[in-house]
Formats: structure tokens, sequence, C-alpha cells
């Protein structure tokens, strides 16, 4: 039996096509946002872990103590709308925020690591609070003595 054409399908095509493209143009936003989301999600992850990386070795300088040396390379930059601000650690040696690791985010949100057990104090170069604008870097932790306190200090290398 032979095939016979029937134009109305020809007809409806372009209804079709365009239908189609209409659905396929509003799943875009959800799926961009889906994915900033996500994007969103791991910076806070990886932030999180490397805040706790630099405290975790703070602490093992601490117990270590006087002439111990660690070198931590971090990196906090972001490709989503959440974005790294600056970095703040420690205090003065009798400051409020001495074992405080403070990441400030560009939303105004904070995460926040304290090295409390054992406790750390620890401090910028010059004796006060460490602070980074830069989103990756290297940062090199020294423990020294003074005034029979075990100090953890921090310079970008």
């Amino acid at each position: 039996m032979p095939r016979r054409w029937d134009d109305r399908a020809l007809e409806a095509l372009p209804l079709r096509l365009m239908i189609v493209a209409l659905v396929a143009s509003m799943s875009v936003l959800p799926a961009a946002q889906a994915l900033s989301g996500f994007e969103d999600r791991e910076f806070m992850r990886r932030a999180e872990m490397q805040l706790d990386r630099l405290v975790t070795a703070s602490q093992i300088l601490t117990v270590q103590g006087p002439g111990n040396v660690r070198t931590l390379s971090l990196d906090f930059t972001s490709s989503g709308r959440l974005a790294f601000d600056r970095l703040r650690v420690g205090d003065r040696p009798d400051g409020p925020n001495a074992s405080g690791v403070i990441v400030l985010l560009n939303n105004g949100a904070r995460v926040t690591r304290l090295a409390m057990d054992p406790a750390c104090t620890l401090c910028s170069k010059d004796g006060s609070v460490f602070v980074s604008t830069q989103p990756a870097f290297d940062l090199r932790l020294t423990a020294l003595m003074e005034n029979r306190t075990i100090l953890v200090r921090l310079e970008m290398v």
C-alpha cells in the first residue's frame, strides 16, 4: 500500500517548533539558578574546610611548641554569586578574637571558627589581626613563645 502525504503535518510544524522553543527557554533560568546555588554551596563547603585546616594546623603548632612552622595554601576563589571578601585571623595576644578565624563574604555573611581545644593565640607578624583581601594565597604559621605564652604568628608567603 503506497504512503500518502499529509500536508496538515507541515502546517503544524512551525507551531510545534515554537512550543518547543518556548518550553526550552523557560527551563534555562531555573537551570542557571540551580547551577548558581550549587556553586555557592560548593564555595561554602570549601571555605569551611579551609578554615578547619587553618584551625587544626594552629592547634598542632601550639601543642608542638615554639620553633615549629607550617605553610598552608588557601584558596577562597568562587565562580558563583557568593564570594570571598576578606579573611581575618586572630587579634592582639590579649584581644577578644585571639583564637578566631573569620571569612567575611561579599553578601555580609561570615564563617567563623575558633581554635579553642587546645586554645590558640593567633596574630599577625606585627602582633595584631591578620587580614587578607586576596582570595588565594600561601600562609606561613610559626609557633613562638612570648611572655610565657605560645603564639602562632601568620604571614603571607
